[in-house]
């Protein structure tokens, strides 16, 4: 009942629609993957400006977005849909992973897992990772019969094995297709798989070259139907925009982790073989990650995944209220910022003044740009026009940097938390707006996830208009009679 029930509750809890957290990068992806759902062009209105002339996006693998576009096609197209989904893939990703701790014999390390899970989810929002987990962390589960199984019986010639075998390397091989961050860790995951396979003697290097080859060929079937054969299209367009991320480049913080993923291996050899190649397989796609794209739901959920693993598999069952009292600390960690926010804030009753005002800058032809979190808890993802802030710099300069990148006449309807919140560190256009913000916060830890997990809103989700004038940018908070105000125009 506690693997299903708590997975429900934390859903209840971490996926409420008013109380969710929109992700800076949302409004990439959110209006193709439903754009994609209403009338199967692969298209972003919101991103006009930055993609001129574009009308069938390659920018990033399809798989994430076709797979979400398949559930808005059934569900709608609304926020609640976009959090349904978001749940559904935390729940699938953890119930594959409480499948593997329970073969495993790891039975609290299954209790705990949606506990652990849930907090790293709130401040993904509707990024590729969610798809790319689910199907890397299936991939785990599928290579667990191989990485438990004796060397004994019939090493060189296929059977069940080479299935599970071809069908993990798939499952490998198709989780970039729907998060590119995930190439590092699936090859990670497939040298430790086969190189665990030819020191157990399961198999030959020839064959284990040919399931490769076989696992290879379907993956290319998978990627050649989502970019529908267009190779050249997809090379031009991916290369382009991968060539402007800043998700790339060394990273130190992920060799250490790397370190201790294998240091957790290490622990828990002697105790269980197969738990520690999959903390091996872990800290194989985090060092490589470290030198190619390192992104936040992945390696959080290794790190979960080892932590749960090593302290279960190591710690005896004698020490059982131990463990439990650690796995519960953690959680505790990571989520008590959320709680603080669940529990403290409100919600800024302003929506009706916010909509008419944005429904007149769209009628009267003006250029509107909004943030993710305009969309999600005001627009409810119908943005009716309007393009995004983030993305709303041509190439090749890219995403905004200042306030005046706004033409005259452009709006940008943005929320106190966006700004003040979670830009933080961008000074050039946080403190044009208020030199001195007056911005209130839940009580909160250090940022344990990211910028997206502490200073969030005591009310929830003031929005602010900005629109740039011939003296400069006027800011207009919406809210109640004695907050609303107009301020200087920036200098």
């Amino acid at each position: 009942m506690a693997v299903m029930g708590l997975p429900l509750l934390c859903g209840l809890v971490f996926f409420w629609p008013d109380r969710s957290i929109a992700n800076v990068d949302d409004l990439f992806f959110v209006p193709w993957a439903m754009e994609f759902a209403e009338s199967g062009r692969h298209w972003n209105s919101l991103l006009a400006v930055q993609f001129p002339g574009l009308e069938n996006y390659h920018l990033q693998p399809r798989l994430h977005l076709i797979f979400a576009g398949l559930f808005f096609s059934v569900s709608g197209t609304d926020t609640t849909a976009l959090l349904a989904f978001e749940f559904l893939c935390f729940a699938l990703t953890n119930l594959v992973f409480v499948i593997i701790c329970l073969r495993l014999d790891l039975r609290l390390a299954a209790l705990f897992t949606p506990l652990l899970f849930a907090p790293l989810y709130v401040v993904t929002g509707f990024r590729l990772e969610l798809t790319g987990a689910l199907i890397f962390v299936s991939g785990l589960s599928v290579s667990l019969p191989l990485l438990r199984a004796e060397g004994s019986r019939a090493r060189g010639q296929a059977g069940p094995g080479a299935v599970m075998s071809i069908f993990s390397k798939f499952l490998f091989g198709i989780a970039p297709l729907a998060a590119p961050s995930l190439f590092a860790w699936s090859l990670g995951a497939i040298a430790v798989l086969e190189i665990w396979r030819l020191a157990m003697r399961q198999a030959r290097l020839l064959r284990i070259i040919c399931e490769g080859l076989a696992a290879l060929l379907l993956a290319l079937a998978v990627f050649a139907l989502s970019i529908d054969f267009e190779f050249a299209e997809f090379l031009e367009q991916f290369t382009f925009h991968a060539g402007r991320s800043t998700g790339g480049g060394f990273n130190d913080e992920a060799i250490l982790r790397a370190v201790l993923f294998a240091g957790a291996s290490a622990l828990v050899f002697r105790h269980n073989h197969a738990a520690a190649a999959i903390c091996t397989a872990l800290a194989a796609g985090q060092f490589l990650a470290a030198f190619l794209h390192d992104k936040a739901l992945i390696r959080n959920l290794a790190a979960s995944m080892v932590f749960l693993i090593a302290l279960d598999a190591a710690v005896g069952t004698r020490w059982l209220k131990v463990k439990a009292t650690l796995f519960a600390t953690l959680f505790l960690a990571l989520s008590a910022n959320f709680f603080s926010f669940y529990f403290i804030s409100e919600r800024v009753e302003n929506s009706e003044a916010v909509i008419a005002a944005y429904e007149k800058d769209l009628s009267d032809g003006q250029r509107v740009f909004v943030d993710e979190t305009m969309a999600q808890h005001y627009l409810n993802q119908n943005t009716l026009g309007a393009l995004a802030w983030t993305w709303g710099g041509t190439f090749p300069k890219g995403r905004p940097t200042s306030l005046y990148d706004l033409e005259e006449g452009d709006v940008w309807y943005v929320s106190e938390y966006t700004i003040l919140g979670y830009l933080k560190g961008r000074h050039d256009i946080a403190e044009k707006v208020w030199s001195d913000p007056d911005y209130r916060r839940v009580p909160q830890f250090s940022c344990v996830l990211g910028r997206q997990s502490c200073n969030l809103p005591v009310e929830r989700w003031r929005i602010l208009r900005l629109e740039k004038l011939d003296e400069g940018v006027s800011v207009k908070i919406f809210g109640d009679e004695t907050t609303s105000r107009i301020l200087p125009h920036a200098q």
